[in-house]
Formats: C-alpha cells, structure tokens, sequence
C-alpha cells in the first residue's frame, strides 16, 4: 500500500491579503482612539499644570496680600532694560525657590542679573544666571505643545537686544506655554506717559492687583491661559526684554490680552500682530484652550465662544457690546458672563 505523507495546507495569496486587509482596517479604527486617549491625557497633564499655577498664585497672594506684577517698567531706564515677568516671582511656590535665588529674582533687575558689571558675582554670576535661565521648566510647558524643545532660540522670541543678554550672549530663554490675562487691550507704557500700561486684567506693567480688586467674581475672572509654540510663538516664564515695546522680546512674551480670537488662525493674521495669537491664547488642543480662574479653577474654552472686542480704550472694557471672552479677561466690568 502506497502511504502519502500529510502536507499542511498553505495561505493563498488571496487569503493573505484579505488578513492584511482586515488587520489594516483594525488599526485605522484603532488608531484615531489611541491618538484620542493619548490627548486626554495630556491635556489632563496641561490642566493639572494650570491648576499648580493658580495655586501658586493665590499663595502668593495670601503671603504678600497681592497677586504678582506682570512686568516692571522705571521711568528713568533705558530701552532694552530687561525686566522679570510674574512668573519669574512665582517660582518659590512652585518648588523652584532655589532656581529664583540664582537667578537673582529678588535681588535686581533682570538686565542687572545678566550683565557682569552689575551681576554681585560678576562675568561668573552673569553666566549662571544665562545658563538657567536657558534651562526649560516642565511646569511651564504643556504636553500637548509641539515643535520645540522648550529653548526660546526656537519660537522667535528674542533677548538678543537686550542691554544685559548682549553682554552675557542670551538669545533665548526657557519657554512658557501660560501667559498670565493683560485685560482689554494692548498696554504698555513709554517715558512720557507711564500710566499707559495700566489694564483691565490681574497682570499689566507695576500691577498689584489683590482678591478684593476682582469685582466680578473670582469664578468670573481669567488669570492665566494658554498659547502655543507652533503658530502662535508661546512666550516665556522669566521676563520681557523692553518693557516699552510690543512684538518679539516686549511685554507679550509673557502676557496675552482679550482682543485676539481663541485660536486666531496665522495667515491670515499673523502672530506677531495686534489681532494675532501671538498676542493672544491658543493651544494645539482640538477645539479650544485651556484657562485658569481666579478661584483656582481650570476650564476648557471652545474657539466658538462668544467673541466681541468694542472699542479702544482702558474703559471701554466695560461696555455690553464686548462679548464672553472679553468679559471673562477684565476683573471688573460688572458685566454678567453667560455660560461658556
């Protein structure tokens, strides 16, 4: 008897394309679920990071009985005079109180710090302060945001022309993806008119604003929001290279005011624009941005929400016409805020 040994039947090619077929399939229903999941859980980490800063801030307000000012401008000093932002101040309640006694937060000016023949610890101390202040902070950064490694040499905000950076070789500095709420409009002052930087929001230029000055509710009232690095430049968390001046390097690096949209597309305005998200909040989120209230809160804001900028005035805040957006960026218009 002829014995035939058992041979195992082989795929056909037809049978193997159909199983890559359908595991390609798999994957592209997967896929868009995983990318989901994996945006919840960053915006939940942007969120958290949000909500330590506003914490932050309302301890800082129950030691020093005001929240901090968003930058310092004198009179009598020179342009390019490079001053520390309210983040800078904030860093002892964030964990980060020996990176701000480097730094010299409390000690002189920002351009002070970076140039050697003011720095108390001369070329040396300058250096230190450079070097860590080219150094990112995760507190400042969202997870969500793209495209950089949290070194300002990459998002066109510049110290390059400041009086103390030119000395000591400072560029850029560390990013931040949180600008602290300007208010109405864009505001800075200039050495005739030092009250022009005066504003509507928690940080403006010498702002000491306390709990008390926030008329329309501490749930009513923004404090600080988000802008991302890949359309709209992000700022930074140490300071501003000219008080006097707008645009890359001024006050907007660490600041954002209610006249732009959520998410103010680029083109076709530009960021560097006064109607542009540089000078605005955006984030890379789907939809919408993340804020932070004056009560601690964090809320997701819908590029869809209600936007009206009127008029072009400090007071005119105040006016019914502005819309949600507007409302929710001034202390104390005491208009009503509907729900967003």
């Amino acid at each position: 008897m002829r014995r035939f040994a058992a041979r195992a039947r082989a795929f056909t090619l037809v049978e193997l394309l159909v199983v890559i077929a359908i595991i390609g399939t798999l994957v592209a229903l997967l896929l868009p679920a995983v990318q989901g999941a994996r945006e919840a859980a960053r915006r939940m980490s942007c969120s958290n990071n949000l909500h330590n800063i506003a914490i932050a801030l309302q301890n800082y307000h129950d030691v020093l009985g005001s929240f901090p000012s968003g930058w310092f401008y004198k009179p009598n000093e020179p342009d390019f005079h490079e001053s520390w932002g309210w983040s800078a101040h904030l860093l002892p309640f964030l964990e980060q109180k020996n990176l701000q006694d480097l730094i010299g937060v409390n000690t002189g000016s920002l351009r002070a710090q970076l140039d050697p023949a003011m720095n108390p610890n001369g070329q040396a101390g300058a250096l230190a302060v450079k070097n860590a202040l080219e150094q990112p902070l995760k507190i400042f950064m969202c997870p969500s945001d793209s495209g950089f490694d949290g070194r300002g040499l990459t998002v066109n905000r510049s110290f390059a022309q400041g009086l103390g950076s030119t000395q000591v070789g400072l560029a850029g500095t560390s990013v931040s993806n949180y600008m602290g709420i300007e208010g109405h409009r864009d505001a800075v002052s200039s050495p005739t008119n030092i009250n022009a930087g005066k504003n509507t929001g928690i940080f403006y230029e010498n702002s000491y604003v306390r709990m008390a000055d926030i008329v329309d509710g501490t749930s009513n009232t923004f404090i600080v929001g988000e802008r991302e690095t890949l359309t709209c430049k992000s700022g930074t968390w140490v300071g501003v290279r000219r008080p006097t001046g707008g645009g890359t390097g001024g006050v907007i690096v660490v600041v954002g005011h209610s006249r732009p949209k959520l998410n103010q597309p680029d083109p076709p305005i530009v960021w560097s624009d006064t109607l542009g998200c540089g000078e605005g909040f955006s984030s890379l989120h789907p939809n919408g941005a993340l804020f932070a209230l004056c009560d601690g809160s964090v809320r997701f804001v819908s590029n869809a929400i209600d936007h009206r900028w009127a008029g072009n005035g400090l007071n005119d805040h105040k006016l019914s016409t502005n819309g949600t957006l507007q409302r929710l960026m001034s202390r104390n218009d005491k208009l009503g805020v509907p729900d967003f």
